[in-house]
């Protein structure tokens, strides 16, 4: 009777997890702490256990139970799922989403997309990288809406062999373009932590016709002077009838090569010059460490590898110029002086 009894509810689990995949087939997987309680329950396995079987068996698992990993850690797991880089890269991003941060993914990074979902079955294959590494790809068919086409496409967990119960842990993830997940967030994480958490500012001490002296401060408190040679009081005090490009400005920008940062003036020159002035909060020195007068125009700006560039025109020397004037663009690094 007792045997009749256990057929029975296996037969009825088996059933119902069936019934349960087939239901969600086009929808996205909840997240829950099933892994968590599945390792409770298992003793480690050995070395010839954690094979390409077992790493597509937690993919599998990965993706239905933790769909959402980058919105939501889940504290209770996160050293069981993920390798200490991949784990600090995820908190990273938690904590810029929290604070409102720039570091949101904007989509989802299983589709590479905002919108649409996998339709029909997923295929899992496996790649070897290293001998304790490997990757599993998940297959499928990309479709926005049931009246458009499917395409193909391909997203890859990276796991790393662990000595759990789990043998396997996330290192990464590669989108369908081949990005990886852990460096987008560890480049998001640094332009949010050195733009949003330093707390750079400036204020106006003095200033007439041609000349200003302002003081820098750092979560409130003054760490530089400095003396300009033009008006930067108009900064503060914009005129709605003055065009952008012809005031006098002042910017404190700070990069990850540079967590100190940069005070950047541009002033009017001459007749129709700007000076572009950049001074390193780093080196606490009064003197300018790098200076350019442009013909008309003098800015500066963050490209998309939260770089500082440092922009200026000047006179076109060669007899093919297509304008009389010529855009300089100048990537900050250590060796521009």
């Amino acid at each position: 009777m007792k045997i009749r009894v256990s057929a029975f509810l296996l037969i009825f689990v088996v059933f119902s997890f069936a019934g349960c995949s087939q239901s969600v087939d086009n929808a996205k997987p909840k997240s829950t702490l099933r892994i968590a309680n599945l390792s409770d329950q298992i003793k480690p396995k050995s070395e010839t256990q954690c094979n390409d079987q077992s790493a597509v068996q937690y993919a599998e698992t990965f993706y239905r139970e933790h769909y959402y990993f980058f919105d939501s850690p889940e504290p209770q797991m996160i050293d069981q799922l993920y390798t200490a880089d991949f784990k600090q890269a995820i908190m990273n991003h938690a904590e810029c989403l929290g604070d409102q941060g720039i570091c949101n993914l904007h989509f989802d990074p299983w589709l590479d997309a905002q919108d649409g979902y996998a339709d029909g079955e997923i295929e899992y294959s496996v790649r070897k990288i290293s001998p304790d590494s490997i990757s599993v790809d998940l297959n499928y068919q990309f479709r926005v809406h049931p009246t458009l086409p499917a395409k193909p496409q391909r997203v890859s967990l990276l796991l790393n062999r662990a000595d759990t119960a789990l043998c396997w842990k996330v290192d990464d993830m590669l989108l369908p373009d081949k990005r990886s997940m852990k460096a987008m967030m560890v480049n998001d994480y640094q332009h949010f932590y050195y733009y949003k958490k330093t707390k750079l500012s400036w204020s106006l001490l003095s200033s007439d016709i041609d000349s200003s002296k302002i003081a820098v401060s750092r979560d409130n408190r003054v760490i530089a002077e400095y003396d300009l040679n033009c008006d930067v009081g108009e900064a503060l005090n914009q005129n709605s009838e003055q065009l952008d490009g012809e005031m006098n400005k002042v910017g404190l920008v700070v990069t990850y090569s540079k967590p100190q940062g940069f005070v950047i003036t541009s002033c009017r020159f001459g007749a129709h010059s700007k000076r572009l002035t950049v001074y390193d909060l780093e080196i606490k020195s009064s003197t300018p460490v790098w200076e350019r007068t442009g013909s008309y125009f003098g800015e500066w700006s963050i490209n998309q590898n939260y770089d500082l560039v440092l922009s200026y025109d000047e006179p076109c020397n060669n007899l093919d110029c297509p304008a009389p004037f010529v855009q300089k663009d100048v990537i900050w690094s250590n060796e521009v002086n």
